[in-house]
């Protein structure tokens, strides 16, 4: 996942510099439609992903191949309608954005692309989720790598020699086509027994699949409404111009949110194996997550606090440092924190505890885009980030911790006190150095940033390993970095 957020990151300024502000804002709205668009998986993969590690710690490969089938003949079938459907919703997208006559033909075009892309990848899930449910992480992490740096590197190479968005939807269909043949070449591989076909899908498989996968399908659609629902409002209200001044920000944000949920997302399965087998370590496994997730998402967020407007001024220049200053720093507070309460969210799926979670975050999605069309005409840019800041904060500070504690049954003063009240003096330490750093030693270029970055995340990562580990999450740490070690040795 880092190597997908590195490409992506290197990548992000040539396509800004070379497509121009308007056509890389027309390429954000195309990338919020083709998401928009995955919720067609049903959260399917995740049902698939919950089914297959229980049956995978009962040793039951006769039920994962019905999951598997029934999970394959579902997405199937979602896909080919996706394609059917996708001339008409390119003729719904031409015609309600803003779009100059001399790209409105390029835009329908492209979205009938990204319709088949996004067909193509939503019927990868079952593999996705399959692998997900085995733990077998680094297989599903080795096919995002795959895709995006195939997509990057023939991105560069079409832009280059004058292409443009429509050779990027080719580019990218072809991208995602490759990655899903390498995970069920790999499925074969890894796991033999597994059947790759819809001839054994049973209704009544698919019916628990729904029943699971429908919470899991509101969340999602939830989470859509949240990401991308404000670069349609941006493109209806303001510009295709403006979509971009606010997707600098927000990549950045969703960089850093997509690097916490990969790690979170590693502990569905765990949790789903602890309650099959009725292993009583599950609060354990909570808490020791939640501090190592609170350990990451603090260094990331804290980072871009204190030094956002230098990486911005280095990474895409220094007029975008000044236009999303703002943006940014609302943006991160936000992420701040949202980012540990990912890790609920992975407990409530894991247990097939989801369904009031996935409920109240709908409605407040709901009710970040009714604030995000009232803001924006008063505010612009800035009105729009406050209203995602403000459901996300109420949604994920209060409800998500309420939700789950009453889920698992444990005492929310003695939950933060565990976790969120022993980060906070590395975590005042970090922003601090940060802080002093950025005001007398502002960093000018790459090495500059990375090496003060390096320095304080030092100093912070040791401070943690003290305040926040309680003894035996610190033998273990030492055990994994001396096995580290002994390997990369």
């Amino acid at each position: 996942m880092f190597g997908a957020i590195a490409i992506a990151f290197l990548l992000s300024p040539f396509l800004v510099n070379t497509l121009g502000d308007t056509k890389y804002g027309i390429w954000s709205i195309i990338a919020a439609l083709t998401g928009y668009m995955t919720l067609l998986d049903l959260g399917v993969s995740s049902a698939v992903a919950k089914y297959v590690s229980k049956y995978k710690a009962l040793n039951d490969y006769k039920s994962i191949n019905v999951v598997f089938s029934s999970g394959i003949a579902i997405l199937l079938v979602v896909g080919g309608f996706l394609i059917v459907l996708s001339p008409f919703i390119a003729d719904l997208v031409v015609n309600t954005f803003n779009i100059s006559a001399d790209l409105r033909d390029t835009v329908h075009t492209l979205v009938i692309i990204g319709a088949i892309d996004v067909s193509i990848f939503v019927s990868s899930g079952v593999f996705f989720g399959a692998f997900y449910g085995f733990q077998r992480n680094e297989i599903t992490n080795a096919a995002i790598l795959f895709a995006a740096l195939f997509k990057a590197v023939v991105f560069y190479i079409a832009l280059t020699s004058n292409y443009d968005l429509l050779a990027m939807g080719v580019i990218s269909l072809i991208g995602n086509l490759l990655a899903t043949f390498l995970l069920a070449f790999l499925m074969k591989k890894t796991e033999p027994q597994v059947e790759i076909t819809a001839k054994h899908a049973d209704r009544a498989t698919v019916k628990s699949i729904f029943h699971y996968s429908k919470f899991t399908f509101m969340t999602m659609l939830g989470m859509q409404l949240i990401y991308y629902s404000d670069a349609f409002v941006i493109g209806y209200f303001l510009s295709a111009a403006a979509i971009t001044i606010y997707t600098i920000p927000w990549s950045l944000s969703e960089y850093s949110n997509k690097l916490i949920f990969a790690v979170a997302q590693t502990f569905v399965p765990v949790f789903s194996e602890q309650e099959a087998t009725k292993d009583e370590s599950l609060y354990r496994t909570y808490i020791t997550g939640t501090k190592a997730v609170l350990v990451l998402s603090n260094l990331l967020c804290i980072g871009i606090l204190a030094l956002g407007d230098n990486f911005i001024g280095i990474w895409m220049g220094p007029r975008y440092a000044v236009e999303c200053s703002t943006l940014l720093s609302i943006m991160f507070f936000t992420q701040l924190i949202k980012s540990p309460q990912l890790l609920s969210y992975s407990i409530l799926l894991g247990t097939s505890n989801h369904q009031r979670f996935s409920t109240y975050n709908m409605l407040f999605s709901v009710a970040n885009l009714i604030l995000s069309i009232l803001l924006i005409q008063k505010f612009g840019l800035v009105g729009v980030a406050v209203a995602t800041a403000f459901t996300q904060i109420v949604f994920y500070a209060v409800v998500t911790p309420i939700l789950t504690s009453r889920v698992i049954n444990f005492s929310l003063p003695a939950y933060f006190k565990e976790t969120y009240l022993r980060i906070v003096p590395a975590s005042i330490v970090l922003y601090a150095m940060l802080a002093y750093f950025a005001k007398y030693h502002a960093p000018d270029g790459y090495l500059s940033l990375i090496g003060l970055a390096l320095i304080a995340a030092v100093v912070y990562v040791v401070l943690a390993y003290f305040t926040v580990l309680d003894k035996t999450e610190r033998a273990f740490a030492n055990s994994s970095a001396s096995n580290l070690i002994a390997r990369l040795t």
